[in-house]
């Protein structure tokens, strides 16, 4: 009994002196997730890189698609930026961001007082798996990269991201013998934004999404008051329908189509974000459920 009682005192002393030397002396986070020839796709880990990755949102955004009506001084943000991840594609022979997304995760969305797709729709479900969630957005790339390259890389740094941890916790798990760290997150989430406005179109691309079986059963969102599309007859939606089943999928942009194609579910009815400009649909998807073919393709 007295042994026990001696060693235990100085384990801990040694641990303490360890998680100290690790956690002081070692370098902080790895930022780079994925690289190639051309692009390296890293975490922001400077105010500079975010700036640049807000600059390049403004010039797709606000320049080139004519939304963020009141948005200024050539970049563009909101109160949710110091709160996210900014993850940015950089071309290496100029080191220009060329493309970006931002993460928010549950415990960073409790620090900003709710996660950003919140402003828009009212969410049921979500609180069961705060703890597992990724909220994703502001995705774009600079017209001259859209060949399909730097997207890639984008959804892989996100698969990435689910595993990726501090250098100095990952010789903290080797020294204390632990199992290998759990994911991060297990799901992705967040508006996506359809490129016209016309209610009807969006609402009868809801029934598609119903009469496909492509409805979430975990999180159930609707719109808040102020982002509701104006009301559309029934006879309308159905005749929309009816006009323009065949295609009606292939007209959605490359990003909801990449989405639904990993095996996204949406969330329920659109919402109109009137400040943004767009019709935006919330989606939920499982990072465990991804086809193989992507999951290979991404190493998820």
């Amino acid at each position: 009994m007295n042994v026990m009682i001696m060693e235990r005192p100085e384990k801990e002393t040694l641990r303490r002196r360890l998680n100290h030397m690790l956690l002081n002396r070692l370098p902080v986070v790895n930022p780079i997730l994925s690289e190639n020839d051309q692009f390296v796709l890293k975490i922001a880990s400077t105010q500079a890189e975010i700036r640049a990755a807000q600059k390049l949102r403004y010039r797709v955004f606000h320049q080139e698609q004519g939304r963020l009506e009141d948005c200024h001084g050539g970049i563009d943000r909101d109160r949710y930026d110091r709160h996210c991840r900014h993850l940015i594609a950089i071309e290496k022979t100029s080191g220009q961001v060329v493309g970006t997304y931002r993460t928010l995760s549950g415990d960073s969305a409790r620090s900003a007082g709710n996660f950003y797709s919140q402003d828009e729709f009212t969410i049921r479900g979500l609180d069961g798996i705060r703890h597992e969630v990724c909220e994703v957005g502001r995705s774009c790339v600079a017209a001259e990269f859209r060949s399909g390259a730097v997207v890639s890389m984008l959804w892989g740094a996100l698969a990435n991201l689910r595993f990726h941890r501090d250098e100095r916790l990952k010789l903290l798990n080797y020294a204390r013998r632990q199992h290998p760290p759990v994911p991060k997150f297990n799901y992705l989430f967040g508006c996506v934004s359809l490129e016209e406005t016309d209610a009807t179109a969006a609402l009868a691309l809801y029934e598609y999404f119903i009469q496909n079986n492509q409805i979430s059963d975990r999180v159930s969102a609707a719109p808040r008051s102020g982002f509701e599309l104006p009301p559309v007859a029934d006879a309308e939606i159905q005749q929309h329908l009816h006009d323009h089943e065949k295609q009606i999928s292939r007209s959605l942009p490359p990003l909801f189509k990449g989405y639904l194609r990993l095996g996204a579910k949406i969330c329920g009815p659109p919402a109109y974000d009137r400040a943004f400009g767009t019709i935006d649909f919330l989606i939920l998807q499982d990072m465990r459920e991804i086809p193989e073919r992507y999951a290979r393709h991404f190493n998820i």
